[in-house]
């Protein structure tokens, strides 16, 4: 998986706005977010998503485990826009500032990246999209899900990050 697959990912969302906005933090994303595991330690996350690419094999299965949701869960067609643009860049400064670690508040500090690189843009789900991945941790975040489409963003990542995976698809 790779990042011309994520790029793909964008092209789920309807409204324009917001798929060009996602295309834009897409390509301001760190370098290390094209390479780095989902996890530093390999405690959170599944073999899939670990090693080189990690982080990007587990945002695209984050986002698929939404868009398959959505068979089931009925949503407004902006508040899918704003699940899938909030999922593909939930992890995107999951670094932070640390070169070697994973940020405990890497939901913070993505949320307010992008408020402050979105400044100039005015859409609608903006403010949406920077609430769900600043809540996109759930009851381990700093700050909670408040409502139905965070809740639901955390759901998909939460679901995306489970070692019960590993279990079916041991390596031989």
């Amino acid at each position: 998986m790779s990042r011309e697959e994520l790029y793909k990912m964008k092209d789920k969302v309807v409204d324009d706005a917001i798929k060009n906005a996602t295309l834009r933090a897409l390509d301001d994303l760190p370098d290390y977010f094209w390479s780095i595991s989902s996890s530093s330690t390999g405690k959170y996350h599944p073999k899939f998503s670990l090693g080189d690419g990690g982080l990007v094999r587990h945002t695209l299965f984050a986002v698929e485990i939404a868009v398959e949701l959505f068979n089931i869960v009925t949503f407004s067609n902006i508040e899918k826009d704003i699940i899938i643009s909030s999922l593909i860049l939930h992890d995107g400064r999951k670094l932070g500032n640390n070169p070697k670690y994973m940020d405990k508040n890497h939901a913070d500090f993505q949320a307010n990246y992008l408020a402050t690189f979105w400044s100039d843009l005015n859409f609608n789900g903006r403010d949406d999209i920077i609430e769900c991945i600043r809540t996109h941790m759930g009851q381990w975040g700093q700050v909670k899900p408040r409502n139905k489409v965070e809740q639901f963003v955390h759901t998909c990542d939460y679901i995306a990050s489970r070692k019960l995976y590993d279990k079916y698809y041991e390596e031989e």
